[in-house]
């Protein structure tokens, strides 16, 4: 199983464009969105993304940002919870849009948006993973992440060259 972890693509035709090239390339099992899927980019084409989504043939998972809104799900075509628990490779998935705090423990994988900014690090455990933006970075790349049995990489979704890999 793979999955492809993307988030803040805000309807973007340039954001879309670089997430079917990482999805051709790495042909995940299943799409985790993070929020902030169709609308807020200069250049959005909500209906593009959406048709996407339904045609893509990929199971396809999300929780609902800042910028989505409830009618949002009957376009995507998927449900859009504030946050979803997920369990993968004997990990917990904890998903979410914005940064959130709780009672983790170790072995648990914590994955928020909402910065435009990627991170990935362990404390205690626990491994954080905010993918970036796909769509809008703010910290000079757009980037998507990959969680594979062994191992989560990080991924510049410009170019396709690895930025971080993490074992688990």
């Amino acid at each position: 199983m793979k999955y492809l972890i993307f988030s803040d693509l805000h309807g973007s035709s340039a954001g879309l464009q670089r997430l079917k090239e990482a999805v051709a390339k790495e042909n995940p099992d299943v799409l985790l969105c993070l929020g902030d899927i169709l609308f807020g980019a200069y250049d959005d084409d909500p209906h593009a993304v959406s048709s996407y989504f339904h045609d893509c043939g990929k199971a396809i998972l999300g929780v609902r940002g800042n910028c989505d809104h409830r009618y949002d799900e009957t376009m995507l075509g998927f449900a859009l919870p504030e946050e979803q628990i997920l369990y993968a490779f004997g990990h917990r998935l904890w998903l979410r849009h914005a940064p959130f705090w709780g009672e983790f423990r170790g072995g648990d994988i914590v994955m928020y948006g909402h910065t435009h900014t990627k991170y990935l690090a362990e404390s205690q455990g626990v491994i954080t993973l905010n993918p970036g933006s796909i769509g809008k970075p703010r910290d000079g790349s757009a980037s998507y992440a990959i969680l594979e049995e062994s191992a989560i990489r990080l991924m510049n979704a410009e170019d396709g060259t690895l930025i971080e890999c993490m074992l688990l």
